[in-house]
């Protein structure tokens, strides 16, 4: 099955990766379509001109802005990938596990803020929270194409694993004590952001090797899961010295 990425900035950014597109709709009425002509050009991707109702069944939205791409399969992005390339951790690997985060469009923010930050990997449970569907392409704004995805089909099993190669995995939870800034992320690690309202499971909270978290207003329940994955990862790069 192909993926399906829309909006504009969201495909102009497939161009940058030189990833290739397998076929590009245009409205015909778009004003911009001359650089997306030439973007399929480029990647050697045919051209579909269709009416707003053929892209809007393409994308499974009517926020598509006239440019629906279909691609081509990634790369084959597993956990035999992941065995293989963190066999041994480096010094600065860091991966970003999502436990059961629901709305894709968090998830695509989530996945946009890792790319910016230099993450190795977004780790997805199979049987919680939801993918990398079309909205969360969107949201991520390319954010995909440049750092791998991948779904587990046990999260608690696969962080241990991360942890007998040598990395630290650490887990936002609102009640830890230790704060988001007074934790140690030197260490190559994995950071356990949790889903929307419930926060971390029970046994993935178990299998950290410490917990953070960050204060909000008592009259707040809790921060967008988002913007908590953004604030851990920059604290990350902050007390890294080589940062990106």
């Amino acid at each position: 099955m192909k993926r399906i990425v829309y909006g504009i900035h969201a495909v102009r950014a497939l161009q940058a990766k030189a990833r290739r597109i397998d076929t590009l709709h245009l409205l015909p009425s778009l004003k911009l379509r001359p650089e997306f002509e030439q973007l399929a050009i480029d990647c050697g991707a045919r051209i579909e001109l269709g009416n707003r109702e053929v892209l809007d069944a393409l994308a499974g939205s009517r926020h598509h802005q006239g440019v629906v791409a279909e691609l081509r399969s990634m790369p084959d992005y597993n956990e035999d990938w992941l065995e293989s390339s963190f066999a041994t951790p480096s010094e600065d690997s860091l991966l970003l596990a999502l436990d059961g985060v629901e709305d894709p469009r968090n998830l695509g923010a989530c996945v946009r803020t890792a790319a910016a930050a230099g993450v190795d990997a977004v780790i997805l449970p199979k049987s919680r929270g939801t993918r990398m569907t079309p909205v969360a392409e969107k949201v991520a704004s390319g954010g995909a194409e440049r750092v791998p995805v991948v779904l587990v089909s046990n999260l608690v099993r696969r962080l241990n694993w991360f942890r007998n190669q040598g990395l630290q995995v650490i887990g936002a939870d609102s009640g830890a004590a230790t704060l988001w800034h007074q934790a140690d992320y030197q260490s190559p690690s994995v950071l356990v952001v949790g889903s929307e309202g419930r926060g971390l499971r029970k046994l993935t909270r178990e299998t950290c090797d410490a917990l953070v978290s960050l204060p909000i207003d008592r009259s707040m329940q809790s921060l967008n899961v988002s913007v908590a994955t953004g604030v851990l990862l920059y604290e990350v790069l902050r007390q890294r010295p080589c940062g990106l």
